[in-house]
C-alpha cells in the first residue's frame, strides 16, 4: 500500500492519528516561531477530531502559534446547526487556547459572492504566496459519497482548477449556496489530509486511490492526482476495498 496511505482500526483511533499529526506539525513550527497555518473542514469525522483535540491536545499544542482558517462554510449564520464555523467553535475553539486574532472564518451570513473575494484577500494578506497562490501549511479535507471533496461537487468540476482562490459553490440537491477554497489553492498547500471514515466511502475511495473506473468523474481524485501528494488517513472500514 502507498506510504501516504494510513489504516486505523477505529474512526477514533484515524481521528487521534491526525490530531498527532497536528501536534508534531504545530511543534515543529513553534521551534522556529513561525505560525502554523491550518484549513479546517467540516463534518462528522473532523468532529469526532476536534473532540480528540480539545480533549487530549488543549495543553500538548502550542495553540498560541496556530491559525485557523476554513476550507468551506455553508451560507448560514455561523449559530446555525449547519454552519462549520459553529461547530468548530463548540467542539474546538471554545475548549482550547486559539486566540480569536488566529480565527479566520468565512462569513456565511453575508453575500456570498462579496465574501469570496473578501476571504480570497484576507488569505493573500495573512498566507505566504507560491506561484501567486496562498500556501497553507495543513488542510484537512474530507470527502462525501459522491466524491466530493470542499464544497467542490462533481457537477461543477470547473471549480478545480479556477483562477480565483475562493469561490461560490452550490449543493447539487438542495441548492444550498456555500464559499469553498478551489482546487488549486488547495493542491498548493504544503501538505493535504484527507481523513475518511465509514464503509459508504470504500467503493470512490478505491477508484480514487488505484485511479480506476470513474475516478475522473470525482473532486477528491484532482486533490489526490495534483497535491504533493495528498495523505490518506482512513480507518478499516472506508479503506476496504484498497
Amino acid at each position: 500500500m502507498d506510504s501516504n496511505i494510513h489504516v486505523f482500526e477505529t474512526p477514533e483511533q484515524t481521528a487521534r492519528a491526525v490530531a498527532e499529526l497536528i501536534l508534531n506539525m504545530a511543534k515543529e513550527k513553534n521551534k522556529h516561531s513561525l505560525p502554523f497555518n491550518v484549513a479546517l473542514s467540516g463534518g462528522s469525522t473532523p468532529k469526532l477530531l476536534f473532540n480528540i483535540l480539545a480533549a487530549e491536545y488543549a495543553q500538548s499544542i502550542p495553540w498560541h502559534f496556530v491559525r485557523l482558517f476554513w476550507v468551506d462554510e455553508r451560507c448560514v449564520p455561523p449559530t446555525h446547526p449547519e454552519s462549520n464555523f459553529g461547530m468548530t467553535y463548540e467542539n474546538l475553539l471554545k475548549q482550547v487556547p486559539v486566540h480569536n486574532s488566529n480565527v479566520f472564518r468565512m462569513l456565511g451570513e453575508v453575500n456570498p459572492a462579496k465574501e469570496a473575494e473578501r476571504y480570497q484577500t484576507m488569505l493573500e494578506a495573512q498566507l505566504p504566496l507560491r506561484d501567486a497562490l496562498p500556501r497553507f501549511d495543513l488542510i484537512l479535507l474530507g470527502m462525501g459519497d459522491d466524491g466530493h471533496t470542499a464544497s467542490i461537487f462533481p457537477d461543477n468540476m470547473s471549480l478545480l482548477y479556477a483562477d480565483a482562490s475562493v469561490a461560490v459553490a452550490a449543493h447539487p440537491v438542495s441548492g444550498q449556496q456555500r464559499i469553498t477554497l478551489t482546487g488549486n489553492v488547495i493542491s498548493n498547500a504544503d501538505k493535504v489530509v484527507f481523513l475518511i471514515t465509514g464503509s459508504s466511502k470504500s467503493s470512490v475511495l478505491q477508484q480514487i486511490i488505484h485511479r480506476k473506473q470513474n475516478f475522473k468523474d470525482f473532486p477528491a481524485s484532482y486533490i489526490h492526482a495534483y497535491s504533493a501528494p495528498a495523505d490518506f488517513y482512513l480507518d478499516k472500514a472506508a479503506a476496504a476495498e484498497l
